[in-house]
């Protein structure tokens, strides 16, 4: 009986977003919403700015001719108000300060001549509203401000803040746990000559950490375990029993040693996806319990960072229930790249200047080294042989790349 053919990135993730774990939410504290996603909406509970507002240091005026000298009758500092002054002059005003009624330009200290109490000034007329930010110009009462799934900036925060949205619904952060595989792989702290030439020290742990503490989903835990059936077992019922996500590295193939398929199905979980039509990644296995989900990418670290990107990101996104971003975008090739028209191929570019990208030249899924000056991936065609330089392709920015 033949097998069935491997299902593509695009059905692959359409299963994967499918099952995504749900997650609950809670009320954080702008202090604590930085890096979390929002589960409610920012409106305007007033006009913002809530008055007309001078936007510079100088003298209130009425729009129009103001040549001659002026009576100096007053003075608005930055939060008086101002209600109760003498409306027969010109008025000294601050930046940030409430224009008075009547008064609809300001005319910069840099343009006038004080004298007394009189001024004259450089210009002899000025327009409605000069220098003046009004009132409901940014924002009116009711305006939705920042949108439910938004991921929180600083910049959020302070928009919270000026609103009175002091307590902030958000999402609960997941409970990840991260599983690492291998009798072969020994801690990143290992020294050299601790290391005997088949062993190798930790390097997916770190990574995913990394990136999924900048997707604002740290990990909960991450436990290494050796190529041992019960071990890896115990590990696996653990990890599900306090996760939303499990995610493992390695140990997913079909080598006798592979133990993490086995152990999921003793578990009872059902298999989602076992084998995408990709490379690197193509063993990425996804199984599911009844509310939570297990990812298994494939044990070589470009496999790793590949996978992650293609699967654990968006599927954290979707997690968080969080404003999707666009992910690809299109990139022309500078120089040519091999493409398979069985599995789609992601490799490792980097950007020039004109936005254009490169393909890194790697030794395979193994070399890490290779993406230390890229940017991204470039998906490349289903087509046997070259994509030629000039072919447009998707191109997907990594986590926490620049560019």
């Amino acid at each position: 009986m033949a097998k069935a053919p491997l299902p593509s990135y695009d059905e692959a993730l359409e299963r994967i977003i499918a099952h995504a774990p749900s997650l609950e939410e809670e009320t954080a504290s702008l202090d604590d919403a930085p890096g979390r996603t929002l589960r409610q909406t920012i409106v305007a509970d007033r006009d913002q700015p809530p008055y007309d507002r001078s936007a510079m240091d100088g003298f209130a005026v009425r729009s129009g001719d103001v040549s001659g000298s002026h009576m100096i009758t007053g003075e608005v500092a930055a939060g008086a108000s101002p209600q109760g002054q003498d409306t027969s002059g010109v008025l000294h005003i601050a930046t940030g300060a409430a224009a008075p009624s009547g008064y609809d330009a300001v005319i910069p200290i840099e343009q006038a001549s004080v004298d007394g109490d009189r001024v004259t000034f450089d210009v002899d007329k000025v327009e409605p509203w000069q220098h003046v930010h009004r009132q409901g110009t940014d924002a009116t009462t009711g305006q939705v401000l920042i949108e439910s799934g938004t991921r929180i900036g600083a910049q959020h925060v302070g928009i919270a803040a000026a609103v009175g949205a002091t307590q902030l619904k958000v999402a609960v952060r997941p409970r990840i746990t991260l599983l690492t595989t291998g009798d072969e792989v020994f801690a990143p702290d290992t020294p050299a000559d601790a290391l005997r030439p088949h062993q190798i020290r930790n390097s997916n742990g770190p990574m995913l950490r990394a990136m999924l503490a900048a997707l604002g989903a740290p990990l909960l835990e991450h436990v290494h375990v050796p190529d041992d059936l019960e071990q890896t077992l115990c590990a696996a019922r653990e990890a599900l029993s306090r996760s939303h996500l499990v995610i493992t590295v390695g140990g997913v193939s079909v080598g006798r040693r592979d133990f993490l398929p086995m152990s999921w199905e003793q578990l009872g979980l059902e298999k989602l996806v076992h084998g995408v039509a990709i490379q690197p990644g193509k063993p990425a296995l996804v199984a599911k319990d009844e509310c939570k989900l297990v990812i298994g990418l494939p044990g070589n670290p470009v496999s790793v960072w590949t996978t992650a990107h293609l699967f654990v990101k968006p599927l954290v996104e979707a997690m968080l229930s969080r404003k999707r971003l666009k992910t690809w975008r299109e990139v022309e090739l500078k120089e040519p790249a091999k493409a398979k028209a069985a599995r789609q191929l992601f490799r490792a570019a980097a950007l020039h200047d004109d936005g254009g990208a490169s393909v890194i030249r790697w030794h395979g899924s193994g070399d890490l080294m290779h993406t230390a000056g890229g940017y991204g991936f470039v998906r490349l065609p289903l087509i046997d042989g070259e994509a030629v330089a000039g072919t447009r392709v998707p191109f997907m920015p990594w986590v926490g790349a620049g560019p």
